[in-house]
């Protein structure tokens, strides 16, 4: 028979008890220790940092952007007539005058065409001579008629004058005066109805040779624009300047209107700045500007802002002002800032990384005479392209980090070696 021994399960629970407890603390301070206990200050190279330090004063604000230098007088070179590019005689960066041949063009089809019509013209004004010369031919007839007509009637009315003297002396019969009389009578009737003949083949003649002088006109506008256009196979730059670029190759073919060339002057350039769509909307007409060409800074007044936004930025058309500097040339890479407008006693410092205009962040703050610097938080105002004003958090003369703190966010504090 088993004896139940109660000091042994009263062991036991005493030391699963224990256990318990010991777990307990055990989560308690690992709870503790992950989720309320702060970090201590994390140790960072000077190197890898950038300090600033906040400022009152007069905080000029700016915009910046990159772009590109583009001419003011630009033309672009077309193709008058279809055809195939046999010859590119002037390749890009060369200088042009108007007269420069820049291309030669070949279509066979658009010679033989104003060859064709060439000959049409030529024989068409053969024919319009053939004619002159007929309908005048017709005139003269008529007016040959007339002149024998008049004589005719001259004659007639003397022998009717003759006739009446001998009849009132009786030596002349009424029948032949009468006859003497419908004769000039007669003639006039024919000479007027000649005069009306002549009259209507003078207005008909005039509007044959108005309705032929029509058709060789057409025919010979046509031939005209056909010889404009073999002359057009002859591409010339038609404007002074620098030759920018050429759109096509030798062996292709290209229709009318085709760009083929781009001149310009190379002496009125404009910079196109493209500035961030939020920084854009404080950029008016006749701010003035600064353009880095790389060779020089040059001074701008702004003189268009796109409307449009492409790909996160807007462009702004900058006029230079004053001399080039050496090297300076269309599509050049430049970088430029446009004064916005001049913030008069207030308190600013050099943008810290991540910053924004008109919200609220965090920075680490120095504490005074310690290499130790604790989040605080700020709150940002208006800003320029390097600068951003402070609001709340930050007083003149503290110094702030303002590289990139994200690696550290866990801490409260950045101990500087």
């Amino acid at each position: 028979m088993d004896i139940v021994r109660k000091d042994r399960s009263k062991q036991k629970v005493i030391k699963r008890l224990i256990v318990g407890l010991v777990i307990l603390a055990f989560a308690s301070l690992f709870v503790v220790f992950t989720f309320v206990k702060k970090p201590g200050p994390v140790s960072v190279d000077r190197e890898r940092l950038w300090i600033g330090e906040v400022t009152r004063g007069s905080m000029l604000r700016q915009v910046r952007g990159a772009g590109v230098l583009e001419p003011e007088d630009v033309m672009w070179v077309s193709a008058r007539s279809s055809g195939r590019i046999e010859r590119i005689l002037v390749l890009p960066g060369a200088i042009v005058t108007p007269d420069t041949v820049i291309m030669e063009l070949s279509n066979p089809e658009l010679l033989q065409e104003t060859q064709a019509v060439q000959l049409e013209l030529n024989s068409q004004d053969a024919d319009m001579l053939s004619l002159k010369v007929d309908l005048e031919s017709q005139v003269l007839n008529l007016e040959s008629s007339i002149l024998q007509l008049e004589a005719e009637l001259e004659q007639a009315g003397l022998e009717a004058a003759i006739n009446k003297e001998l009849f009132e002396e009786g030596l002349e019969s009424e029948l032949s005066m009468k006859r003497a009389e419908l004769n000039v009578k007669q003639l006039k009737t024919r000479l007027g109805l000649e005069n009306k003949r002549l009259e209507f083949t003078k207005r008909a003649n005039s509007s044959r040779s108005a309705a032929e002088e029509s058709r060789i006109e057409q025919t010979r506008a046509r031939y005209t624009l056909l010889k404009e256009q073999v002359e057009a196979l002859t591409v010339k730059a038609g404007f002074a300047g620098v030759l920018q670029r050429q759109t096509v190759e030798e062996g292709q073919r290209v229709t009318v209107g085709a760009s083929l060339s781009q001149v310009a002057d190379p002496r009125s350039l404009k910079a196109v700045v493209r500035i961030s769509e939020h920084q854009a909307k404080d950029v008016l007409i006749g701010q003035m500007a600064k353009i880095d060409t790389r060779n020089g800074i040059m001074d701008g007044k702004v003189i268009r802002v796109d409307p449009n936004v492409e790909e996160g930025t807007v462009a702004v058309d900058v006029e230079l002002l004053g001399t080039a500097p050496k090297g300076v040339r269309p599509d050049l890479t430049v970088e430029g800032i446009i004064e916005i407008d001049r913030i008069e006693s207030t308190i600013y410092a050099d943008r810290p990384v991540y910053s924004r205009p008109e919200s609220s962040g965090s920075v680490f703050k120095f504490l005074p005479d310690s290499n130790i610097a604790e989040r605080v938080s700020v709150k940002y105002g208006r800003t320029s392209s390097d600068t951003i004003e402070i609001l709340e958090g930050l007083a003149p003369g503290d110094r702030i980090i303002l590289s990139d703190t994200s690696d550290w966010d866990d801490h409260a504090q950045i101990r500087v070696r």
